[in-house]
């Protein structure tokens, strides 16, 4: 048996997004490092044999040298970019030892695109005075600032929780004017199957895949770890803040069935496309339970079978 501790807490409080209006946590307090020590307090107390911790690049320098030495490992940062058509910087926080990058795919943007025009519209923005005047205001570019999504390398920005008209965001150029992204190019942004979020609305799926990982680029980081251990071995993985079950499609895209995978995670629309795609996913609720004395893996499969969670 292997155990794997996977995961990254919430970013919202440590994001760049809240310089504005000078909410944003810069130093090892505040409720994102609470959040964060819900991860710490699962290794602890789940002793794993490898772990996996994820953030924004973004995430102030006092805050990731401090993740850095409670972890006990160092940093890595990847660009999703290497592996798919976005860019996302991330850094990685493992003990899978010397990792090297992701070779460059050179993934654009229209590799991956969807080409049905009837379908295609669907998405198109509708044109309102402000944002035409966006798109008469492009600073000379032939790609207005509305659209201006895809950079010279031909990657999208950073796909979010929200489709809208930041830099940021999937919106891009189409006909006369702008689309957003669709669900299906956000899903292979994010290197996961086209149906992945199926069960849910196409907010809800923007939302889940704008807070997710990277499938590829995790793929990557857990073949370091497996590389010494047989296909038919059991493992137990403790996901924090598992979102959307990309871990277990992880497991899974490497060949290793025999999981037993415990997700903690608040979210229902998440857990309903984690579980939809896989059912045997064990829910365990709010990370913060972790803090409960007695806590266990054991005695949160009981909780869950008791509360009709389905597996």
């Amino acid at each position: 048996m292997v155990k794997f501790l996977i995961g990254g807490s919430p970013c919202t409080h440590w994001s760049v997004a809240r310089l504005a209006n000078g909410e944003r946590e810069t130093t090892p307090d505040g409720v994102g490092w609470e959040l964060f020590k819900n991860y710490l307090i699962a290794k602890e107390k789940f002793k794993p044999d490898f772990f996996l911790y994820e953030n924004n690049k973004s995430a102030a320098q006092a805050i990731k040298d401090r993740i850095s030495y409670e972890l006990g490992a160092p940093l890595q940062y990847i660009n999703s970019a290497l592996v798919s058509a976005q860019n996302r910087q991330r850094f990685y926080v493992h003990n899978f030892g010397n990792v090297p990058l992701p070779e460059d795919r050179g993934i654009s943007f229209q590799d991956i695109m969807e080409r049905d025009a009837e379908e295609l519209k669907k998405y198109k923005v509708p044109r309102t005075p402000s944002r035409e005047r966006m798109w008469n205001n492009g600073n000379g570019s032939k790609i207005p600032h509305s659209c201006k999504n895809i950079t010279h390398e031909k990657k999208t920005c950073c796909l979010t929780t929200k489709q809208d008209r930041s830099s940021n965001t999937g919106l891009v150029a189409f006909e006369d004017f702008c689309r957003y992204v669709t669900v299906k190019e956000a899903a292979r942004l994010q290197t996961l199957p086209d149906d992945y979020c199926r069960v849910v609305t196409k907010d809800q799926a923007y939302k889940a895949l704008g807070n997710g990982w990277t499938a590829e680029v995790i793929i990557h980081l857990l073949s370091y770890a497996l590389k010494d251990i047989p296909k038919d071995e059991e493992i137990i993985v403790l996901s924090m803040y598992d979102g959307i079950g990309t871990g277990r499609y992880c497991f899974d895209k490497l060949g290793y069935h025999n999981i037993k995978y415990y997700a903690y995670e608040i979210d229902k629309y998440a857990m309903q496309i984690a579980n939809s795609n896989y059912k045997d996913i064990i829910q365990c609720g709010d990370a913060f339970q972790v803090r409960e004395s007695g806590w266990g893996i054991e005695t949160e499969e009981a909780l869950s079978l008791d509360s009709g969670v389905a597996l």
